[in-house]
């Protein structure tokens, strides 16, 4: 799932004036984040050219640092819109080292998948080119360079992300070798260095655009932690499946 999705933090001097900005500017900004927690509110477009489809779907995003150091996500999504249709309907899932849940809590089903070899370091969910939400937090600028070329870009003049204040700064993301993405296009408040936006185009057409707001530094909430808990439930409760990488099913 490349859906769309991010969070950064950053404690850092006040941006340059637009003629002193650069790209290199930007990603040293972004390897200076300093963040424990964060939420945001989040919309979601997806437009499949394939099948001129358009769906919506607006929800919420939560990251932490657990107690390890590691770098935990999940996104709840409750509401889905296709065509005039609009319908409450919760998905959730959950980053976590080399796992992703996916929970349906009205069901009860709880699927967990492995997606990294246990004998491999466990991935960021945020880290370009590798966890499953491209968007970097407090990802190094040389580790950006090495797999893209960046420029900056301007605000798009239309679409939801043209909705994005004036102060913000955007990367286009082009990757160095052959990737599901043909771009990635990053937009961060150009004082706090919040991320606001992303867009990606895969590269059989298919557009993502993810626009955050109400986004809250180091303020989760108990109720928000548990949400980001990808612990097994109770099986006596619950319908488990756990899907171990290589793994066959008899």
């Amino acid at each position: 799932m490349n859906t769309l999705l991010t969070l950064v933090f950053a404690v850092v001097s006040s941006c340059p004036s637009d003629l002193e900005m650069t790209a290199h500017n930007a990603l040293e900004k972004i390897e200076a984040v300093q963040v424990a927690s964060l939420s945001a509110t989040v919309s979601y477009f997806r437009t499949d050219p394939i099948l001129d489809r358009r769906e919506i779907r607006t929800g919420r995003v939560l990251f932490r640092k657990n107690d390890g150091g590691e770098r935990e996500a999940a996104i709840i999504f409750d509401t889905l819109i296709i065509g005039k249709r609009k319908e409450k309907k919760l998905k959730h899932y959950i980053f976590s080292g080399r796992w992703m849940a996916e929970v349906d809590h009205d069901k009860k089903q709880f699927i967990k998948r492995e997606l990294v070899d246990p004998r491999k370091e466990a991935i960021d969910p945020f880290e370009l080119g590798s966890g499953p939400i491209p968007l970097p937090i407090g990802q190094s600028k040389d580790s950006v360079l090495k797999k893209f070329s960046v420029e900056l870009i301007d605000r798009p003049l239309e679409g939801a992300l043209s909705k994005l204040g004036e102060n913000v700064v955007g990367l286009r993301l082009t990757p160095r070798s052959q990737n599901d993405w043909e771009s990635i296009d990053l937009f961060y408040d150009s004082e706090l260095w919040l991320p606001v936006g992303v867009q990606t185009i895969e590269q059989d057409g298919t557009k993502r655009v993810s626009r955050l707001t109400n986004i809250q530094v180091d303020m989760l909430s108990d109720e928000d932690a548990k949400l980001l808990n990808i612990q097994t439930p109770d099986p006596k409760e619950w319908s488990i499946d756990i899907q171990v990488l290589g793994s066959t099913k008899p």
